[in-house]
């Protein structure tokens, strides 16, 4: 007959066995989320990357047709700086209509770019110093929707567009701030709306500067929240 110590030795090693099988159960289970999570994040890549390429497809129409060598050297700095593809897309969306049409697929219906900003939203042309009161109330319009469009594409690849468009010295990569300019004189030309370069290039850059530092204050407060929760 088995002492108390023996059967308290039988039943410390039951115990054991019992908690390893939870230990290994658990572990398991952890395995099988770790393994679901790289999944998810691959096809997320995948699908990023995707989408990148397709978009690229789209500027490469647009470079084929365009006789712009500039405009597209600048473009092509842009996306060897990694700057969004979708960025891009919404630059020219102010010119081009296939563009203009594929950037509205990439935002979804939410966004009908160049039809109307949200109600409530800040005149991104009564902000500058462009020579407003010359501008027709359209051309206003949509110039504020083409910036509106372009801070709601942002907000939806916040970190990198924050790490390729500006410097942390807040300093504007120079081939971004170009390829706006050209594509907004040459809207402003094809409205047959004559603009000095000097103004259109000083309003393009504070349209990209105000967009990143909406961008900007709306990442941090996100993980503020983030943070408190």
């Amino acid at each position: 007959m088995a002492g108390l110590e023996e059967l308290g030795a039988l039943d410390n090693e039951e115990a054991g066995a019992k908690t390893t099988e939870i230990s290994d159960d658990v572990f398991r289970e952890q395995q099988k989320k770790t393994q679901t999570s790289r999944t998810a994040l691959k096809k997320a890549e995948q699908k990023a990357r995707d989408k990148d390429q397709r978009l690229a497809t789209v500027i490469g129409r647009f470079l084929q047709t365009n006789s712009n060598t500039e405009v597209m050297l600048l473009i092509a700095r842009c996306l060897d700086h990694n700057i969004p593809a979708g960025m891009i897309l919404g630059l020219l969306a102010l010119i081009e209509p296939e563009a203009k049409e594929e950037f509205e697929k990439l935002m979804g219906e939410a966004v009908q770019l160049l039809s109307s900003p949200e109600s409530g939203s800040r005149s991104l042309v009564e902000q500058s110093q462009f020579d407003a009161a010359t501008l027709p109330e359209h051309i206003k319009k949509t110039i504020d929707t083409w910036g509106h469009g372009l801070l709601k594409f942002g907000l939806t690849q916040p970190t990198r567009l924050l790490t390729t468009a500006i410097s942390p010295e807040e300093v504007l990569f120079p081939s971004l701030s170009q390829l706006a300019t050209f594509l907004l004189r040459q809207y402003l030309q094809n409205e047959k709306i004559n603009v000095e370069y000097d103004s259109t290039h000083a309003f393009a850059e504070l349209l990209l500067t105000n967009v990143l530092k909406q961008i900007k204050t709306q990442l941090k407060e996100t993980k503020e929240l983030e943070g408190r929760g």
